[in-house]
């Protein structure tokens, strides 16, 4: 007898941020700097909760810029009397990291390569911010809003390791319940 496999087209909130970012990457490496404009192909997208090989777990950061996204918290309230619809917002910290080569000659290359990737996140998430969206698997995904609410510098000398942990935030209103 054969089981039936159910697929699900869900999209929860820290696949829509990094479908959000890989799918608008290419259009605004103009954003970066230049000569650190990292196409999509040199940097690595990481959900930390993904079970895939390769992905979630110690990364290979000497050839490719790390960007690694996940969910801090999520707040849902209920507007209307009858709890017919919620709100919710999502904090995500979206972390950016860059290793130091030891034979780049530039010592400060990966500071300008961690700064363009700075710049070019910011982009995408500050011409996205209002009514954002993502297709998956041919179905349409949106939130009303998303935008960055802090930066941190997450940096570690020993490891030439160079990072920026983004804050971000996104909304959706007025969800059927």
């Amino acid at each position: 007898m054969l089981k039936k496999q159910w697929v699900c087209y869900m999209v929860d909130e820290v696949t829509f941020v990094l479908k959000l970012l890989e799918d608008n990457w290419t259009s605004n490496l103009s954003a970066g700097l230049t000569g650190h404009k990292p196409a999509s192909t040199s940097v690595n997208f990481i959900d930390v909760r993904s079970i895939e090989p390769q992905k979630g777990r110690r990364v290979d950061a000497d050839e490719k810029a790390i960007i690694i996204v996940y969910e801090d918290s999520a707040t849902i309230s209920h507007p209307t009397i009858d709890w017919g619809v919620r709100n919710e917002e999502y904090s995500f910290t979206v972390h950016l990291r860059v290793l130091h080569q030891k034979d780049w000659t530039v010592l400060t290359y990966s500071r300008d390569r961690l700064q363009s990737l700075y710049q070019i996140v910011r982009s995408i998430i500050e011409k996205n911010g209002l009514r954002p969206k993502v297709t998956v698997s041919g179905n349409t995904y949106t939130a009303e809003t998303i935008e960055i609410t802090s930066r941190n510098e997450a940096n570690d000398r020993g490891k030439r390791l160079l990072g920026y942990k983004m804050g971000v935030t996104m909304k959706r209103f007025g969800r059927t319940t």
